[in-house]
């Protein structure tokens, strides 16, 4: 043990000797031992920068990835219209145009309400005054001095008016143009008297396709359509002075005495004017009461829509031409009136009258042949 402890201790002092001899078996330990040693370094040191540069490039390409989608996120996380805002900035601003005015146009219901209205509360004799407390201050005086219906001083209204423009646009001549296109509803002219006293009145308005003048004086009243013209036939319907009286008595109290002795014409073209009036109380009145010819009730009759009784031009087409015609009796209480309705027509139209049992001429029910 002390020999192998002492050979150790000689080979330690002989291995610190500085002036030692190396072996040549030492001498290859020795640098396989610096050899081994350089390449574990080399590798030690190869495999951080391996890492180093793997590193970076993931580090870089985080940051890219962030950033697109930071941006992306944003974006997306404006309100829509901003966004939009951006896409159209670079384009040239479009001038927004003022928007159309719209103005209104009265209905045919309307309308005829309005003219009904001015024929049942302007009547004949009525002062000045009284027709202005009626119908107000926005009227147009009219030079009167080439008149020759007699009237001393004409006015005008202008009712239902589109553009307030139009309010008093009113002249001599009718304004058909602007009543045809519903600018303006309703023209009423009226005349006055020496004595300040309405002597007539005029009423010009559309229905449908068409402008019609309803006119009233001393000598009567009448229809008739004035736009379009008709080469062909004259559209027309008058009541004379007499029929205006009995059918103005009839409308008061719709009394069958005002109709005594009255001749069947003048009772057809009364149940006419009420057709065109609208008064349906006065149309059912003139109808027949004889028994066996009554074809429904009062109460029935009240209960038919207004638009299954005909427009006023529907009306003056129909009964056209009537007051020419000629009465052809028909039995003991019978007969019809015989009119030629239009020159196109392929034959002539008929009318029937029934006579009731108080000897007064009565309108038959459907009387249309």
């Amino acid at each position: 043990m002390d020999k192998m402890l002492k050979e150790m201790k000689d080979d330690f002092e002989n291995y610190l000797n500085e002036d030692k001899v190396f072996t040549e078996q030492e001498k290859r330990k020795i640098m396989n031992q610096v050899r081994y040693s350089s390449a574990e370094n080399k590798k030690q040191m190869y495999f951080p920068k391996v890492i180093s540069s793997i590193t970076l490039v993931s580090l870089c390409a985080l940051i890219v990835f962030l950033v697109l989608n930071f941006t992306d996120a944003g974006e997306k996380s404006q309100p829509a219209d901003l966004h939009k805002e951006k896409t159209v900035v670079k384009k040239d601003p479009v001038k927004k145009e003022d928007p159309v005015k719209t103005l209104p146009k009265y209905s045919d219901k309307e309308i005829s309400d309005k003219v009904n209205f001015l024929q049942s509360n302007i009547v004949m004799g009525m002062t000045e005054k009284e027709v202005i407390a009626i119908l107000g201050n926005e009227y147009k005086e009219i030079d009167n001095s080439d008149s020759e219906s007699g009237s001393v001083k004409q006015i005008g209204y202008n009712f239902l008016v589109s553009d307030p423009a139009d309010q008093l646009k009113i002249s001599h001549e009718i304004a058909v143009e602007s009543i045809h296109n519903r600018e303006i509803g309703v023209q009423f002219y009226i005349g006055f008297s020496d004595q300040s006293e309405v002597l007539w009145t005029t009423i010009n308005f559309a229905e449908g396709d068409s402008v019609l003048m309803v006119s009233k004086g001393m000598n009567g009243r009448g229809i008739e359509k004035i736009y379009p013209d008709s080469n062909s036939e004259v559209i027309r319907f008058t009541l004379t002075s007499e029929e205006e009286i009995i059918y103005q008595k009839f409308l008061q109290d719709l009394d069958e005495k005002h109709l005594k002795d009255v001749n069947p014409i003048s009772i057809a073209k009364l149940y006419v004017q009420a057709q065109l009036d609208k008064r349906y109380d006065a149309v059912y009145a003139l109808l027949t009461d004889r028994e066996g010819y009554v074809q429904w009730t009062k109460e029935e009759d009240e209960k038919i829509p207004e638009t299954d009784r005909g427009t006023i031009m529907q009306t003056l087409i129909t009964f056209n031409n009537i007051d020419t015609g000629s009465f052809i009796p028909d039995g003991d209480y019978g007969g019809y009136i015989e009119y030629e309705a239009s020159k196109d027509a392929d034959a002539k139209s008929g009318f029937k009258m029934i006579k009731d049992e108080d000897g007064i001429w009565n309108v038959a029910f459907m009387p249309i042949q």
